[in-house]
């Protein structure tokens, strides 16, 4: 309970951090980057109201879609995509209900169905994006328009690629750029394999399609697909650490965006620009940049903007020592983090194909209705009266089978809560026993440890000073040196019973050493904090150790697996808690259908020893994050 009470609390300031912070850039600009940072009081995109009249003056399907065709391109170009999809779904609505030939409706089905596929796809919905994509293609195949068709093999290209199936993505490109002779889907397709090759690391061609598509967009006056470029070639600039080119890149794209209303854009550019702050360690105006861009996030109900910001926001009050607020903005992270997930609409993907096959059948079945249409009247009157007398001796045979059905449940759930309970009975005894031994054994190794070191070591540098006074009697240099070698055979004896890398060497530093070694270029950069470090260093050696293997476990797992750019570590000591939480970008797994292997095994079995819980959230291409809580009673806190 009071961790709730210090969730909320934390929250409610981190919120009011970023209306104060909204507030201070209203009115004033940075005097460090020279540039000034505009929120919004409310949402931007204001819907033109000639456009909206001439939806109300709609009287039939054909002039409403028409009126709502201006209307989607609008807000489509503003990056709005809730509106986009809200308008789209209404519209297609009405069409299915209309009166239209199946001609008619067809023709219009496929402009929609790539409409509201782009915008689902742009919200990170790629379920409901493929399967819009899917029937759009379908439909596109069966009038001959290819062009249309084209545009959703672009759609599905886009969706395996944001799910980072890239070589399915690269095949689907190059397959377009084979097939197509339209230079703008071309072009469109440089884009993408810009963005692809910027995922996988390589630079210098994903520089080389980003500048290609760059220069058309230009020369077509096409302003934000001009942007968007530019925002991923300030991407290519500071992963190859050239930072002032990257800064200067995305205020020229935000700048740009607010004044041509590219929300999107400007969240994005923003966003880059305050991790930049952070970098140069200008932390002031980093706060003051991403709480505007988190609160304008907010007032667009972009839940993707909104984990991008409040994950910069957590780093920066990390590493600012505000532990609180960092704690705080994790949790409202996982909150739309699992808002997200909710909002994946897991319909499968063969629908279309079943559909199919049941036409195919009803066919037949109808072929052969007319058959047995005479069959079934000559049946049907022996058939009731035989039901008049069944149904009775049905009814009363049912109930005593439900009956039966009862008694065996019952005995079954008896039977099964005698497992539970001597189950239950004998893991808290081998709990028990587990715990006894190991604390039994590191208190021996402790007493042992002292013994040799202090009583046989002390007795033996004792010998050894007084056997040194005595250098000229015969024979006592060579007692001297093996006095000398026992001494050092103790001493080593002792060190090892107790490992002096956990007694003697701070914990958080042994941890931080530990992850240094994996950050070489190549490799997924990994970041570790402690909070509060001088309280996770006074933990028990033995917690120490099981930490520290589990720590290695996950990171060899995530360098495997994982195929992660990013892996965060946050160790938090909490009144009576120690908890671990391992989050990483990477492709993720499907909690349904994954199986866990022997390290994730042993992670558990330690964990048992100190009443440990682990708790994994993972879902594809939307990488993984693992929490581990351990209790810490008073057995486990070193003096």
């Amino acid at each position: 309970m009071e961790v709730a009470i210090l969730t909320r609390t934390s929250l409610h300031k981190t919120l009011v951090l970023l209306l104060a912070g909204l507030l201070a850039v209203s009115c004033s600009c940075l005097a460090q980057s020279g540039t000034a940072f505009t929120g919004y009081g409310k949402v931007p995109v204001k819907t033109p109201d000639s456009l909206l009249r001439k939806i109300h003056s709609a009287t039939g399907i054909k002039e409403k879609i028409l009126a709502l065709q201006p209307l989607l391109a609008f807000h489509t170009a503003h990056g709005t995509t809730d509106s986009v999809i809200i308008y789209a779904q209404q519209l297609i609505g009405s069409l299915n209900q209309s009166d239209l030939s199946s001609a008619d409706k067809y023709s219009y089905q496929v402009s929609l169905y790539l409409t509201l596929a782009n915008a689902y796809n742009d919200e990170g919905l790629y379920d409901e994006a493929l399967r819009y994509y899917l029937q759009g293609a379908g439909i596109a195949e069966s009038l001959g328009n290819k062009s249309a068709v084209n545009d959703n093999k672009m759609g599905i290209a886009n969706v395996y690629a944001a799910r980072n199936e890239y070589d399915k993505a690269i095949a689907a490109y190059k397959d377009l750029l084979n097939t197509s002779q339209d230079a703008q889907l071309e072009h469109l397709v440089y884009e993408r394999l810009g963005i692809i090759f910027l995922e996988q690391k390589n630079l210098s061609q994903a520089k080389q399609y980003t500048e290609k598509a760059l220069a058309y967009f230009r020369q077509q006056h096409q302003e934000k697909k001009e942007l968007q470029a530019k925002l991923t070639l300030g991407i290519i600039a500071e992963l190859n650490r050239q930072t002032d080119e990257a800064y200067s890149i995305y205020n020229e794209v935000k700048n740009n965006a607010e004044q041509r209303q590219f929300f999107d854009l400007y969240i994005n550019a923003g966003k880059r620009m305050g991790d930049l702050l952070i970098a140069r360690k200008d932390y002031d105006n980093a706060k003051i940049l991403l709480s505007l861009v988190y609160t304008n996030a907010l007032q667009w109900n972009d839940l993707e903007a909104q984990l991008k910001v409040l994950n910069s926001l957590r780093n920066l009050h990390a590493v600012t020592g505000d532990y609180q607020n960092a704690y705080a903005l994790m949790t409202q992270y996982m909150g739309i983090y699992q808002e997200v997930l909710n909002r994946q609409n897991k319909r499968e993907i063969n629908e279309l194909e079943i559909k199919y096959q049941t036409a195919q059948k009803e066919k037949e079945i109808l072929n052969k209705e007319n058959q047995l249409n005479h069959q079934k009247t000559i049946k049907y009157s022996l058939l009731v009266g035989f039901l008049i007398i069944l149904l009775p001796i049905v009814g009363l045979l049912y109930m005593y089978y439900q009956k039966l059905q009862a008694q065996s449940k019952l005995n079954t759930t008896m039977e099964e809560m005698n497992r539970q309970k001597i189950t239950a009975l004998l893991k808290d005894k081998e709990l028990e026993l587990l715990k006894a031994s190991v604390t039994g054994q590191e208190k021996e190794r402790k007493r042992i440890a002292g013994e040799l070191h202090d009583s046989i070591g002390g007795n033996l540098a004792a010998i050894k000073l007084q056997l040194s006074n005595q250098t000229g009697v015969n024979g006592l240099g060579t007692i001297i040196r093996q006095v000398d070698d026992t001494y050092h055979q103790v001493r080593d004896l002792s060190h090892d019973l107790v490992p002096q890398k956990f007694s003697h060497t701070g914990f958080t530093e042994l941890i931080s050493g530990y992850i240094r070694q994996f950050n070489v270029p190549g490799n997924a950069i990994i970041t570790f904090h402690a909070f509060p470090a001088e309280e996770v260093d006074r933990i028990d050696t033995s917690l120490k150790v099981e930490i520290y293997k589990i720590i290695q476990e996950l990171i060899t797992n995530a360098q495997k697996h994982s195929k992660a750019s990013k892996v965060e570590i946050q160790l938090t000591r909490l009144d009576d808690m120690l908890k671990l939480q391992f989050e990483d970008d990477g492709q993720g797994f499907s909690m349904d259908t994954v199986k866990f292997g022997i390290g994730f095994q042993n992670i558990r079995e330690r964990l048992k020893l100190f009443d440990g819980v682990c708790t994994i959230d993972s879902f594809p291409s939307k990488g993984t994050v693992i929490d581990i809580e351990i209790p810490l009673s008073q057995e486990y806190h070193e003096a």
